[in-house]
């Protein structure tokens, strides 16, 4: 079995496509990169997913949204209309994670759609803020009492 990890950011926004049995499914491209600041090289994977996942993506997903995608590597290789040999990689998505903040995910929005407020129920926020502490020095929880040292955070 065959199987990838990526992390990068999308490239464009996912477009809903049809397979010739009428099946729908979600492509879009996502950009890894790898290397040292100084000598950075940039991969172009072709992603596509079907499913929940599929309706995850057209409905959160847009250009600049950094995610994290498992699945399925395929390589495919072709001569385009100029005649030059080209590859792919492509991803055929069976988990996709979003990686980084709410904030950062908006700001890439390039369509200048307004925020929906519906995603702070739908989907995590990742801000790497430092969680505060409560006042009191007990929660107040079902069960046995918790006290403030008791939390790992």
């Amino acid at each position: 079995m065959k199987k990838i990890f990526v992390t990068g950011n999308v490239g464009r926004d996912p477009e809903s496509r049809y397979a010739p049995s009428g099946e729908s499914f979600v492509t879009f491209s996502l950009a890894v990169t790898t290397g040292s600041k100084d000598n950075q090289k940039t991969d172009w994977l072709e992603i596509s997913c079907n499913g929940r996942t599929a309706e995850t993506v057209q409905k959160w997903v847009r250009k600049g949204t950094k995610l994290l995608v498992e699945g399925t590597p395929s390589a495919n290789a072709y001569v385009n209309k100029e005649g030059k040999a080209v590859a792919t990689l492509r991803v055929s998505a069976s988990n996709i994670e979003f990686i980084g903040s709410r904030e950062k995910t908006e700001d890439a929005s390039h369509d200048g759609s307004s925020y929906d407020s519906s995603y702070d129920s739908a989907a995590p926020a990742y801000d790497n803020q430092p969680v505060a502490k409560p006042q009191s020095s007990a929660f107040n929880a079902p069960g046995p009492t918790l006290q403030a040292d008791d939390v790992p955070f």
